[in-house]
Protein backbone atom coordinates (compact mmCIF):
# COMPACT_ATOMS: atom_id res chain seq x y z
CA UNK A 1 0.00 0.00 0.00
CA UNK A 2 1.30 3.21 -1.05
CA UNK A 3 0.17 6.55 -0.28
CA UNK A 4 -0.95 8.59 -2.87
CA UNK A 5 2.49 10.48 -3.10
CA UNK A 6 5.37 8.54 -1.30
CA UNK A 7 9.23 8.85 -0.65
CA UNK A 8 11.72 6.43 -1.59
CA UNK A 9 15.43 6.22 0.20
CA UNK A 10 17.58 5.09 -2.51
CA UNK A 11 21.37 5.06 -3.95
CA UNK A 12 21.44 4.74 -8.07
CA UNK A 13 24.50 2.88 -9.64
CA UNK A 14 26.67 5.27 -10.57
CA UNK A 15 27.40 6.27 -14.52
CA UNK A 16 30.47 4.06 -15.95
CA UNK A 17 31.46 3.37 -19.53
CA UNK A 18 29.89 -0.18 -18.99
CA UNK A 19 26.78 1.74 -17.55
CA UNK A 20 25.49 4.72 -19.57
CA UNK A 21 21.73 4.55 -18.77
CA UNK A 22 20.56 8.41 -18.84
CA UNK A 23 19.83 10.07 -15.87
CA UNK A 24 15.71 9.42 -16.15
CA UNK A 25 16.68 5.50 -16.68
CA UNK A 26 18.63 4.94 -13.83
CA UNK A 27 16.39 7.02 -11.23
CA UNK A 28 13.54 5.01 -13.05
CA UNK A 29 15.30 1.57 -13.14
CA UNK A 30 16.24 2.22 -9.27
CA UNK A 31 12.64 3.10 -8.04
CA UNK A 32 11.73 -0.25 -10.14
CA UNK A 33 8.84 2.07 -11.41
CA UNK A 34 8.15 1.39 -15.02
CA UNK A 35 5.48 4.03 -16.13
CA UNK A 36 7.26 6.81 -14.81
CA UNK A 37 6.87 10.67 -16.07
CA UNK A 38 8.91 12.76 -14.95
CA UNK A 39 8.12 16.84 -15.65
CA UNK A 40 10.69 19.16 -17.87
CA UNK A 41 11.59 21.64 -14.78
CA UNK A 42 12.67 18.53 -12.52
CA UNK A 43 14.21 16.64 -15.84
CA UNK A 44 16.66 19.98 -16.16
CA UNK A 45 17.13 19.98 -12.80
CA UNK A 46 17.89 15.66 -12.18
CA UNK A 47 21.62 15.84 -13.76
CA UNK A 48 22.84 18.84 -11.37
CA UNK A 49 20.94 17.01 -8.24
CA UNK A 50 21.99 13.78 -9.03
CA UNK A 51 25.96 15.03 -8.88
CA UNK A 52 25.75 16.79 -5.77
CA UNK A 53 23.72 14.37 -3.82
CA UNK A 54 26.36 11.63 -5.15
CA UNK A 55 23.42 10.05 -6.61
CA UNK A 56 21.92 9.11 -2.93
CA UNK A 57 18.83 11.04 -2.95
CA UNK A 58 15.00 10.65 -1.82
CA UNK A 59 12.93 11.47 -4.45
CA UNK A 60 8.63 12.08 -4.06
CA UNK A 61 6.67 10.49 -6.42
CA UNK A 62 2.80 10.67 -7.24
CA UNK A 63 0.35 8.11 -8.18
CA UNK A 64 -1.78 9.79 -10.94
CA UNK A 65 -3.80 6.60 -12.33
CA UNK A 66 -1.66 4.47 -14.40
CA UNK A 67 1.46 6.26 -14.34
CA UNK A 68 3.24 8.09 -11.57
CA UNK A 69 4.90 11.06 -11.64
CA UNK A 70 8.12 12.40 -10.17
CA UNK A 71 7.68 15.56 -8.02
CA UNK A 72 10.84 15.90 -6.29
CA UNK A 73 14.21 15.33 -6.73
CA UNK A 74 15.21 14.96 -3.01
CA UNK A 75 13.19 15.75 0.35
CA UNK A 76 13.12 14.79 3.61
CA UNK A 77 9.42 15.21 4.53
CA UNK A 78 6.33 14.16 2.56
CA UNK A 79 2.80 15.16 3.91
CA UNK A 80 -0.70 15.29 2.47
CA UNK A 81 -3.75 16.87 3.14
CA UNK A 82 -7.26 15.50 3.13
CA UNK A 83 -9.88 17.94 2.43
CA UNK A 84 -14.38 17.65 2.62
CA UNK A 85 -15.34 21.16 1.19
CA UNK A 86 -19.18 21.33 2.23
CA UNK A 87 -21.58 24.29 1.43
CA UNK A 88 -21.98 25.44 5.03
CA UNK A 89 -18.21 24.00 5.95
CA UNK A 90 -14.52 22.90 4.74
CA UNK A 91 -12.79 20.51 7.08
CA UNK A 92 -9.26 19.42 6.51
CA UNK A 93 -6.61 17.35 8.12
CA UNK A 94 -2.79 16.94 8.06
CA UNK A 95 -1.07 13.72 7.08
CA UNK A 96 2.75 12.67 7.83
CA UNK A 97 2.30 10.31 3.93
CA UNK A 98 5.69 8.59 5.59
CA UNK A 99 4.11 7.30 8.65
CA UNK A 100 0.79 7.48 7.26
CA UNK A 101 -0.59 9.17 10.53
CA UNK A 102 -2.53 12.36 10.88
CA UNK A 103 -1.21 15.14 12.57
CA UNK A 104 -4.30 17.43 12.94
CA UNK A 105 -7.88 18.34 11.56
CA UNK A 106 -9.22 22.09 10.73
CA UNK A 107 -12.66 23.54 10.13
CA UNK A 108 -13.56 26.80 8.58
CA UNK A 109 -17.16 28.39 7.14
CA UNK A 110 -16.75 28.11 3.06
CA UNK A 111 -16.05 32.02 2.24
CA UNK A 112 -18.23 30.77 -0.91
CA UNK A 113 -21.81 31.87 1.90
CA UNK A 114 -21.34 35.44 1.26
CA UNK A 115 -22.63 34.26 -2.01
CA UNK A 116 -25.03 32.88 -1.23
CA UNK A 117 -26.22 30.17 2.15
CA UNK A 118 -27.21 27.10 -0.25
CA UNK A 119 -25.92 26.25 -3.35
CA UNK A 120 -28.09 27.33 -5.79
CA UNK A 121 -27.97 30.46 -5.04
CA UNK A 122 -24.46 30.32 -5.93
CA UNK A 123 -24.62 28.55 -9.30
CA UNK A 124 -26.74 31.33 -10.20
CA UNK A 125 -24.18 34.09 -9.06
CA UNK A 126 -21.74 31.68 -11.42
CA UNK A 127 -24.09 31.36 -14.00
CA UNK A 128 -24.80 35.64 -14.44
CA UNK A 129 -21.17 36.91 -13.14
CA UNK A 130 -18.47 33.90 -13.77
CA UNK A 131 -17.46 31.05 -11.66
CA UNK A 132 -13.78 33.05 -11.32
CA UNK A 133 -15.16 34.89 -8.34
CA UNK A 134 -16.54 31.51 -6.68
CA UNK A 135 -13.54 29.88 -7.14
CA UNK A 136 -10.82 32.62 -5.93
CA UNK A 137 -13.18 32.44 -2.68
CA UNK A 138 -12.79 28.73 -2.53
CA UNK A 139 -9.07 28.53 -3.33
CA UNK A 140 -8.56 31.51 -0.56
CA UNK A 141 -10.69 29.37 2.05
CA UNK A 142 -8.47 26.47 1.46
CA UNK A 143 -5.02 27.86 1.37
CA UNK A 144 -6.05 29.50 4.57
CA UNK A 145 -6.39 25.84 6.20
CA UNK A 146 -3.99 24.84 4.60
CA UNK A 147 -1.47 27.45 5.87
CA UNK A 148 -2.54 27.41 9.18
CA UNK A 149 -2.25 23.35 9.70
CA UNK A 150 1.22 23.36 8.39
CA UNK A 151 1.79 26.35 10.59
CA UNK A 152 0.65 24.45 13.39
CA UNK A 153 2.91 21.50 12.41
CA UNK A 154 5.70 23.57 11.72
CA UNK A 155 6.19 22.44 8.70
CA UNK A 156 6.85 24.00 5.32
CA UNK A 157 3.72 24.08 2.47
CA UNK A 158 6.24 23.00 -0.45
CA UNK A 159 6.56 19.61 1.59
CA UNK A 160 2.60 18.95 0.74
CA UNK A 161 2.62 16.44 -2.07
CA UNK A 162 -0.38 15.39 -2.04
CA UNK A 163 -4.18 16.72 -1.79
CA UNK A 164 -7.46 14.52 -2.03
CA UNK A 165 -10.68 16.45 -2.39
CA UNK A 166 -14.01 15.06 -1.67
CA UNK A 167 -17.22 17.62 -2.38
CA UNK A 168 -20.33 17.91 -4.12
CA UNK A 169 -20.79 18.04 -7.97
CA UNK A 170 -21.12 22.11 -8.15
CA UNK A 171 -18.61 22.47 -5.53
CA UNK A 172 -15.68 20.60 -7.36
CA UNK A 173 -17.01 22.80 -10.63
CA UNK A 174 -17.03 25.68 -8.23
CA UNK A 175 -13.24 24.76 -7.08
CA UNK A 176 -12.06 24.08 -11.08
CA UNK A 177 -13.36 27.31 -12.07
CA UNK A 178 -15.64 25.18 -14.45
CA UNK A 179 -19.27 26.14 -16.02
CA UNK A 180 -21.94 25.31 -13.31
CA UNK A 181 -25.06 26.47 -15.98
CA UNK A 182 -25.86 23.24 -17.08
CA UNK A 183 -26.15 21.39 -13.75
CA UNK A 184 -29.10 23.07 -12.25
CA UNK A 185 -31.51 22.58 -15.40
CA UNK A 186 -32.67 19.75 -16.98
CA UNK A 187 -31.72 17.53 -18.26
CA UNK A 188 -28.75 17.69 -15.32
CA UNK A 189 -25.18 17.45 -17.42
CA UNK A 190 -21.89 18.63 -15.25
CA UNK A 191 -18.67 19.34 -17.32
CA UNK A 192 -17.29 16.58 -16.24
CA UNK A 193 -17.70 13.26 -14.07
CA UNK A 194 -13.99 12.42 -13.55
CA UNK A 195 -11.53 15.42 -12.99
CA UNK A 196 -8.88 13.56 -13.09
CA UNK A 197 -5.17 13.57 -11.52
CA UNK A 198 -4.53 17.43 -11.25
CA UNK A 199 -1.15 19.69 -10.04
CA UNK A 200 -1.66 22.27 -7.43
CA UNK A 201 0.35 24.53 -9.28
CA UNK A 202 -2.84 24.57 -11.66
CA UNK A 203 -5.24 25.64 -8.36
CA UNK A 204 -2.36 27.81 -7.37
CA UNK A 205 -2.71 25.81 -3.59
CA UNK A 206 -0.57 26.27 -0.63
CA UNK A 207 1.07 23.06 -1.84
CA UNK A 208 4.60 22.09 -3.39
CA UNK A 209 3.20 23.26 -7.20
CA UNK A 210 3.51 19.34 -8.39
CA UNK A 211 1.31 18.12 -5.74
CA UNK A 212 -0.88 15.42 -7.13
CA UNK A 213 -4.60 16.81 -6.15
CA UNK A 214 -7.13 14.35 -6.87
CA UNK A 215 -10.88 15.47 -7.24
CA UNK A 216 -13.40 12.84 -6.38
CA UNK A 217 -15.22 11.87 -9.19
CA UNK A 218 -19.32 12.63 -9.51
CA UNK A 219 -22.40 10.32 -10.69
CA UNK A 220 -24.48 12.89 -11.91
CA UNK A 221 -25.60 16.82 -10.88
CA UNK A 222 -26.76 15.80 -7.44
CA UNK A 223 -24.49 12.62 -7.00
CA UNK A 224 -21.22 14.26 -5.97
CA UNK A 225 -17.59 13.26 -5.13
CA UNK A 226 -18.59 13.32 -1.49
CA UNK A 227 -20.97 10.61 -1.85
CA UNK A 228 -18.61 8.61 -3.49
CA UNK A 229 -15.89 9.21 -1.06
CA UNK A 230 -18.63 8.21 1.66
CA UNK A 231 -19.57 4.90 -0.08
CA UNK A 232 -15.74 4.42 0.01
CA UNK A 233 -15.07 5.05 3.77
CA UNK A 234 -18.17 3.30 4.81
CA UNK A 235 -17.45 -0.30 2.62
CA UNK A 236 -21.18 -0.05 1.36
CA UNK A 237 -19.88 -1.11 -2.56
CA UNK A 238 -18.86 -4.29 -0.24
CA UNK A 239 -21.28 -5.08 2.18
CA UNK A 240 -22.77 -8.55 1.55
CA UNK A 241 -26.54 -7.01 2.56
CA UNK A 242 -28.48 -4.19 2.03
CA UNK A 243 -26.90 -0.64 3.24
CA UNK A 244 -27.78 2.72 3.60
CA UNK A 245 -26.61 5.68 4.14
CA UNK A 246 -28.15 9.11 4.80
CA UNK A 247 -26.20 12.32 4.14
CA UNK A 248 -28.67 15.28 4.83
CA UNK A 249 -27.09 18.83 4.38
CA UNK A 250 -27.81 20.89 1.93
CA UNK A 251 -30.08 18.69 0.23
CA UNK A 252 -30.37 14.82 1.08
CA UNK A 253 -28.67 11.93 -0.76
CA UNK A 254 -29.88 8.93 -0.04
CA UNK A 255 -27.71 5.89 -1.04
CA UNK A 256 -28.69 2.24 -0.99
CA UNK A 257 -26.69 -0.85 -1.68
CA UNK A 258 -24.20 -3.70 -1.52
CA UNK A 259 -21.46 -5.43 -3.06
CA UNK A 260 -23.11 -5.95 -6.34
CA UNK A 261 -25.32 -2.40 -6.78
CA UNK A 262 -25.33 1.10 -6.02
CA UNK A 263 -28.96 3.17 -6.11
CA UNK A 264 -28.42 6.95 -5.05
CA UNK A 265 -31.69 9.51 -4.97
CA UNK A 266 -30.85 12.66 -4.30
CA UNK A 267 -33.23 15.67 -3.64
CA UNK A 268 -33.62 19.02 -1.69
CA UNK A 269 -34.65 18.28 2.07
CA UNK A 270 -31.44 19.61 4.32
CA UNK A 271 -32.34 23.23 4.49
CA UNK A 272 -34.07 22.63 7.78
CA UNK A 273 -30.67 21.43 9.21
CA UNK A 274 -28.28 23.92 8.29
CA UNK A 275 -30.34 27.29 9.29
CA UNK A 276 -32.18 27.85 5.82
CA UNK A 277 -36.09 27.42 7.11
CA UNK A 278 -35.86 28.31 10.53
CA UNK A 279 -35.06 32.40 11.58
CA UNK A 280 -32.99 31.53 14.74
CA UNK A 281 -31.29 28.43 12.91
CA UNK A 282 -27.57 28.30 12.42
CA UNK A 283 -24.75 26.11 12.23
CA UNK A 284 -23.48 23.63 14.87
CA UNK A 285 -21.28 26.12 16.57
CA UNK A 286 -20.43 28.02 19.85
CA UNK A 287 -23.95 29.08 21.24
CA UNK A 288 -25.94 27.07 19.13
CA UNK A 289 -28.83 25.27 21.05
CA UNK A 290 -28.21 21.10 20.28
CA UNK A 291 -30.62 19.72 22.79
CA UNK A 292 -34.56 20.80 23.77
CA UNK A 293 -36.40 18.87 26.41
CA UNK A 294 -39.89 20.24 27.53
CA UNK A 295 -41.35 20.03 30.73
CA UNK A 296 -45.04 18.11 30.16
CA UNK A 297 -47.29 20.31 32.36
CA UNK A 298 -45.87 23.51 32.29
CA UNK A 299 -44.23 23.76 29.00
CA UNK A 300 -41.13 25.13 30.32
CA UNK A 301 -38.15 24.57 27.99
CA UNK A 302 -34.82 22.82 29.31
CA UNK A 303 -32.05 23.10 26.69
CA UNK A 304 -28.07 22.47 26.21
CA UNK A 305 -25.97 24.62 24.08
CA UNK A 306 -22.63 24.38 21.91
CA UNK A 307 -19.63 25.10 24.18
CA UNK A 308 -21.98 26.04 26.92
CA UNK A 309 -22.32 29.92 25.82
CA UNK A 310 -25.49 31.92 25.42
CA UNK A 311 -27.56 30.70 22.99
CA UNK A 312 -27.74 32.34 19.93
CA UNK A 313 -29.65 29.89 17.85
CA UNK A 314 -30.86 26.46 17.10
CA UNK A 315 -28.85 23.90 15.22
CA UNK A 316 -30.26 20.80 13.38
CA UNK A 317 -30.28 18.59 16.09
CA UNK A 318 -31.97 21.29 18.44
CA UNK A 319 -34.65 21.77 15.58
CA UNK A 320 -35.72 18.13 15.43
CA UNK A 321 -35.68 17.94 19.28
CA UNK A 322 -38.13 20.92 19.35
CA UNK A 323 -40.15 19.68 17.00
CA UNK A 324 -40.46 16.05 18.33
CA UNK A 325 -41.06 17.92 21.90
CA UNK A 326 -43.79 20.19 21.00
CA UNK A 327 -45.87 16.95 18.93
CA UNK A 328 -45.03 14.95 22.14
CA UNK A 329 -46.12 17.19 24.63
CA UNK A 330 -49.37 18.20 22.97
CA UNK A 331 -48.09 21.65 21.86
CA UNK A 332 -48.72 21.23 17.94
CA UNK A 333 -51.03 19.01 16.44
CA UNK A 334 -50.41 16.47 13.32
CA UNK A 335 -50.14 19.02 10.57
CA UNK A 336 -48.00 21.45 12.87
CA UNK A 337 -50.69 24.26 14.26
CA UNK A 338 -50.41 25.28 17.85
CA UNK A 339 -53.05 24.40 20.38
CA UNK A 340 -54.49 26.38 22.58
CA UNK A 341 -51.98 25.86 25.52
CA UNK A 342 -49.02 27.21 28.18
CA UNK A 343 -46.02 28.43 25.57
CA UNK A 344 -47.82 29.32 22.95
CA UNK A 345 -48.56 33.20 22.48
CA UNK A 346 -50.86 34.98 19.58
CA UNK A 347 -49.13 37.69 17.81
CA UNK A 348 -49.82 39.70 14.88
CA UNK A 349 -48.83 37.71 13.16
CA UNK A 350 -49.75 34.06 14.11
CA UNK A 351 -48.95 31.89 17.04
CA UNK A 352 -45.70 31.64 18.45
CA UNK A 353 -44.02 29.12 20.78
CA UNK A 354 -41.11 30.95 22.93
CA UNK A 355 -37.88 28.85 23.30
CA UNK A 356 -35.55 31.31 24.79
CA UNK A 357 -36.09 34.75 26.10
CA UNK A 358 -32.91 36.31 27.48
CA UNK A 359 -31.81 39.89 27.44
CA UNK A 360 -29.41 39.02 24.72
CA UNK A 361 -31.73 36.62 22.47
CA UNK A 362 -34.92 35.78 22.17
CA UNK A 363 -35.63 32.48 20.17
CA UNK A 364 -39.22 31.38 18.93
CA UNK A 365 -40.39 29.21 16.44
CA UNK A 366 -43.80 29.96 14.16
CA UNK A 367 -46.15 27.80 12.66
CA UNK A 368 -44.89 28.69 9.23
CA UNK A 369 -41.33 27.79 10.42
CA UNK A 370 -42.75 24.60 11.45
CA UNK A 371 -44.44 23.75 7.93
CA UNK A 372 -41.29 24.30 6.57
CA UNK A 373 -39.65 22.17 8.29
CA UNK A 374 -42.46 19.55 8.07
CA UNK A 375 -41.54 19.73 4.17
CA UNK A 376 -38.10 19.18 4.30
CA UNK A 377 -38.52 16.06 6.72
CA UNK A 378 -41.32 14.88 4.45
CA UNK A 379 -39.37 15.10 1.43
CA UNK A 380 -36.29 13.25 3.35
CA UNK A 381 -38.63 10.22 4.73
CA UNK A 382 -40.18 10.26 1.00
CA UNK A 383 -37.28 9.81 -1.20
CA UNK A 384 -35.79 6.89 0.69
CA UNK A 385 -39.35 5.18 1.08
CA UNK A 386 -39.38 5.68 -2.64
CA UNK A 387 -36.19 4.58 -3.18
CA UNK A 388 -36.15 1.60 -1.23
CA UNK A 389 -39.87 0.70 -2.49
CA UNK A 390 -38.29 0.56 -6.10
CA UNK A 391 -35.93 -1.53 -5.20
CA UNK A 392 -38.53 -4.08 -3.36
CA UNK A 393 -36.98 -3.30 -0.29
CA UNK A 394 -38.77 -2.57 3.05
CA UNK A 395 -36.83 -0.85 5.83
CA UNK A 396 -36.60 -3.78 7.94
CA UNK A 397 -34.50 -5.65 5.05
CA UNK A 398 -31.89 -2.75 5.48
CA UNK A 399 -28.69 -4.08 7.58
CA UNK A 400 -27.25 -0.79 8.78
CA UNK A 401 -28.40 2.72 8.91
CA UNK A 402 -25.55 5.06 8.03
CA UNK A 403 -26.19 8.49 8.97
CA UNK A 404 -23.93 11.49 8.20
CA UNK A 405 -23.74 15.11 7.20
CA UNK A 406 -26.23 17.43 9.32
CA UNK A 407 -28.52 14.79 10.35
CA UNK A 408 -26.37 12.55 12.12
CA UNK A 409 -24.53 15.30 13.99
CA UNK A 410 -25.84 14.81 17.49
CA UNK A 411 -29.54 13.93 16.61
CA UNK A 412 -31.08 11.86 18.52
CA UNK A 413 -32.24 9.17 16.62
CA UNK A 414 -35.52 8.77 18.29
CA UNK A 415 -36.76 11.45 18.33
CA UNK A 416 -36.31 11.62 14.31
CA UNK A 417 -38.20 8.72 14.50
CA UNK A 418 -41.02 10.13 16.58
CA UNK A 419 -41.53 12.58 14.00
CA UNK A 420 -41.63 10.76 10.95
CA UNK A 421 -38.18 11.70 9.89
CA UNK A 422 -36.57 8.08 9.60
CA UNK A 423 -38.30 4.64 9.93
CA UNK A 424 -38.80 3.08 13.00
CA UNK A 425 -36.86 0.33 13.31
CA UNK A 426 -34.14 -0.93 15.97
CA UNK A 427 -32.41 1.99 17.08
CA UNK A 428 -29.09 -0.14 16.88
CA UNK A 429 -29.16 -0.05 13.38
CA UNK A 430 -28.63 3.31 12.80
CA UNK A 431 -25.17 4.34 13.00
CA UNK A 432 -22.99 7.87 13.10
CA UNK A 433 -21.25 8.42 10.25
CA UNK A 434 -19.45 11.24 11.15
CA UNK A 435 -17.90 13.18 8.51
CA UNK A 436 -17.96 10.02 5.67
CA UNK A 437 -16.56 12.44 3.00
CA UNK A 438 -13.24 13.64 4.82
CA UNK A 439 -13.06 9.81 6.15
CA UNK A 440 -12.91 8.84 2.57
CA UNK A 441 -10.35 11.58 1.15
CA UNK A 442 -8.18 10.78 4.02
CA UNK A 443 -8.63 6.59 2.83
CA UNK A 444 -7.49 7.55 0.08
CA UNK A 445 -4.79 9.86 0.62
CA UNK A 446 -3.15 7.40 2.62
CA UNK A 447 -3.53 4.74 0.17
CA UNK A 448 -3.32 5.96 -3.63
CA UNK A 449 -4.28 2.65 -5.24
CA UNK A 450 -7.44 3.13 -4.37
CA UNK A 451 -8.23 5.54 -6.98
CA UNK A 452 -9.38 2.46 -8.96
CA UNK A 453 -12.27 1.83 -6.39
CA UNK A 454 -13.49 4.92 -6.67
CA UNK A 455 -13.94 4.57 -10.10
CA UNK A 456 -15.53 1.28 -9.33
CA UNK A 457 -18.34 2.78 -7.04
CA UNK A 458 -19.10 5.44 -9.67
CA UNK A 459 -19.47 2.87 -12.31
CA UNK A 460 -22.02 0.77 -9.97
CA UNK A 461 -24.48 3.65 -9.19
CA UNK A 462 -27.88 4.48 -10.71
CA UNK A 463 -29.06 7.72 -9.58
CA UNK A 464 -32.60 8.48 -9.34
CA UNK A 465 -33.98 12.08 -9.19
CA UNK A 466 -36.32 12.18 -6.77
CA UNK A 467 -37.91 16.11 -6.66
CA UNK A 468 -39.49 15.02 -9.98
CA UNK A 469 -40.35 11.39 -9.67
CA UNK A 470 -44.09 10.49 -10.20
CA UNK A 471 -43.59 8.22 -7.55
CA UNK A 472 -42.32 10.52 -4.76
CA UNK A 473 -44.98 13.32 -5.88
CA UNK A 474 -47.63 10.83 -4.44
CA UNK A 475 -46.09 9.83 -1.57
CA UNK A 476 -45.27 13.31 -0.04
CA UNK A 477 -48.57 14.43 1.01
CA UNK A 478 -48.85 11.62 3.35
CA UNK A 479 -45.41 12.44 5.12
CA UNK A 480 -46.01 15.93 5.97
CA UNK A 481 -48.45 14.83 8.53
CA UNK A 482 -46.65 14.17 11.95
CA UNK A 483 -45.44 11.53 11.98
CA UNK A 484 -47.00 9.89 9.22
CA UNK A 485 -50.48 10.03 7.76
CA UNK A 486 -50.01 6.29 7.40
CA UNK A 487 -47.92 5.32 10.16
CA UNK A 488 -47.52 1.59 9.78
CA UNK A 489 -45.63 3.18 6.82
CA UNK A 490 -42.52 3.66 9.29
CA UNK A 491 -42.09 0.61 10.51
CA UNK A 492 -42.80 -1.30 7.20
CA UNK A 493 -41.70 0.58 4.70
Amino acid sequence: MKPLSFSLDLKLPLPSPDDKRADVERLSETAAIEDIHVPLELMRALPTVLREKNFAIKPVFGITGPCTRLLEIDSEQVFGIAIDIGTTNIVASLFDLKSLKKISEKSMTNPQTVYGDDILSRMHFAMSRGAEELQRAVIGGLNSIITSLADDAKIKTPELFAVTVASNTAMTHLLLGLDVSNIPVEPYIPVVHSPDFLKAGELDLAANPEAVVYAFPNAGSYVGGDIISGILSLGIHKAEAPTVLIDVGTNAEIVVGMKDWLFVGAGAAGPALEGGIFNAGMRAQPGAIYRIDIDPVTHGVRYKTIGDAQPAGICGSGVIDLIAELFEKGIIDSMGRFRETAGVIRTENGPLFVVVRTERATIEVSEREINNFLRSKAAMFTSLHVLLKSLGLGFRDIDRFYIAGALGSGVRVRKAIGIGMLPDIPVEKYIPANNSSLSGAELLLTNGELYREVEKIRSMITYREMNTDTEFMKEFPDALFLPHLNPDILTNG
